[in-house]
C-alpha cells in the first residue's frame, strides 16, 4: 500500500515544498490499506532532513490541508498515529490504464503514431516530402536554427570591449587608492627609490594623512629612506610605527640655534664671554 499511497501523493496532492515531503513520509511507511503510520517529530526531522522548526510547520500545512490528519495523538513517548484520508483505499494505475478519472487507455505502451503502412515508416515527416530537401538551404527537418547578425560571432550574448566602454562601464582600478593628500609623500619616496607596497585600510591612511601634516613630508621621507637603507622593507605599512613617534614640525618662526665652525666639522654653540658655566659642569 505504501507505493499507492505514494502514487497518490505524487500525482494528486496539492502539497507543496516540505508539506509534500511530509505527506510522501507517511505514504512511504504507511503499512496497510488504512494509510496510516506512526512518527515522532525526531523522524519527520530525519526523513525530511530539515531544521525543526521547519519541520513543525510543514506538517502543521499539512494537517490544515486536510489531506493529513492525526488518528490518535501523541502521548508521552508514543508518537502520534497519522493518515491520508484521500490516499485510502487508492490503487496506482496499472500500465495499460491511466488514473480512474479518465478511464484506461487501450496499448498505452505503443506511441499512438500510426503509419498509412508497414512500409512508409513512422509517418512523422520533415519540412520536407522528398528526399533531396526544399529548393534552397540544408535538408531535413524544416526546424531553422539561428543565423546570428549579418556580420559578427553566432549567438554572441555577451558585449564587446568597444560596447562596454560606450556602455559606460567604470574602467578596472589598478593598484590601490591613493588619497590625494598623501600622494605628496608617496611620490617623494617613489622617486627616492623606494618602492613599498600601499596597500593601507582606510583608518590608516588617515593615519598618514595626519603624520603628514603634524610632521611633515620631509621628515617621514628621511625616516623611510634610512630604514629603507639598512632592511629591505616591502610595505609602506612597516614605517607607521616609527613615523608615530617623530617629533611635530616646530612652530612657525621658531630660529634655528646658530652652529660655529671648528675643525672636524660643525659642533654645538657655546657661550663665547663665559666659559666657567661650563667647566663647573652646569
Amino acid at each position: 500500500m505504501s507505493i499507492d499511497a505514494m502514487h497518490w501523493v505524487w500525482n494528486h496532492s496539492r502539497a507543496k515544498g516540505n508539506a509534500r515531503l511530509v505527506l510522501l513520509a507517511v505514504a512511504d511507511k504507511a503499512p496497510g490499506p488504512d494509510v496510516t503510520a506512526k512518527l515522532g517529530t525526531t523522524e519527520f526531522v530525519a526523513r525530511l532532513n530539515a531544521a525543526r522548526s521547519s519541520v513543525v510547520k510543514a506538517v502543521d500545512a499539512a494537517l490544515a490541508s486536510g489531506e493529513l490528519v492525526i488518528i490518535e495523538p501523541a502521548v508521552g513517548s508514543r508518537a502520534a498515529t497519522y493518515q491520508l484520508p484521500h490516499a485510502v483505499g487508492y490503487v496506482r494505475p496499472t500500465l495499460n490504464a491511466r488514473d480512474p478519472d479518465s478511464g484506461p487507455v487501450d496499448n498505452s505502451y505503443r506511441s499512438g503514431n500510426e503509419t498509412p503502412n508497414s512500409e512508409q515508416g513512422s509517418g512523422i515527416r520533415t519540412g520536407s516530402e522528398t528526399a533531396r530537401g526544399p529548393k534552397v538551404g540544408p535538408g531535413g527537418s524544416g526546424n531553422e536554427t539561428p543565423m546570428g547578425p549579418d556580420s559578427g560571432p553566432l549567438n554572441q550574448t555577451t558585449p564587446t570591449r568597444s560596447e562596454s566602454k560606450l556602455a559606460g562601464e567604470p574602467a578596472p582600478v589598478l593598484g590601490p587608492e591613493i588619497p590625494t593628500n598623501c600622494r605628496p609623500l608617496v611620490d617623494t619616496l617613489t622617486a627616492a627609490g623606494i618602492l613599498v607596497r600601499w596597500n593601507l585600510a582606510p583608518a590608516e591612511w588617515f593615519i598618514v594623512e595626519a603624520l603628514i601634516q603634524r610632521t611633515g613630508v620631509a621628515a617621514l621621507a628621511a625616516y623611510a629612506q634610512k630604514q629603507a637603507a639598512a632592511k629591505d622593507i616591502s610595505y609602506a605599512k612597516y614605517f607607521l610605527p616609527g613615523w608615530r613617534e617623530l617629533p611635530p614640525m616646530p612652530e612657525a618662526g621658531t630660529a634655528r640655534p646658530p652652529l660655529r665652525a671648528v675643525s672636524g666639522g660643525w659642533q654645538p654653540y657655546t657661550n663665547p664671554t663665559d666659559i666657567s658655566a661650563y667647566s663647573n659642569g652646569f
